[in-house]
């Protein structure tokens, strides 16, 4: 498991994608920052995913709105 530094903005739109009545992942908050823990297959792919000076929030917050785009 890899610690992930995520904005609130990122871990809440993960956290809207989730079923009704799921658990959330576990956050962790240090220092005005929120992690949470995810395999190492989930960072390599957002790091092949990332663009030249993107967050790993940034490609979540990117991805889900070509996700919702697509669904309009």
């Amino acid at each position: 498991m890899i610690r992930v530094a995520l904005t609130d903005a990122a871990y809440d739109v993960i956290a809207s994608t989730l079923p009704r009545g799921a658990g959330r992942w576990p956050m962790q908050r240090d220092r005005g920052q929120c992690f949470i823990q995810v395999e190492s297959a989930v960072v390599d792919r957002m790091r092949a995913m990332r663009r030249p000076g993107e967050s790993y929030s940034q490609v979540i917050l990117r991805l889900v709105e070509l996700e919702t785009s697509d669904l309009k």
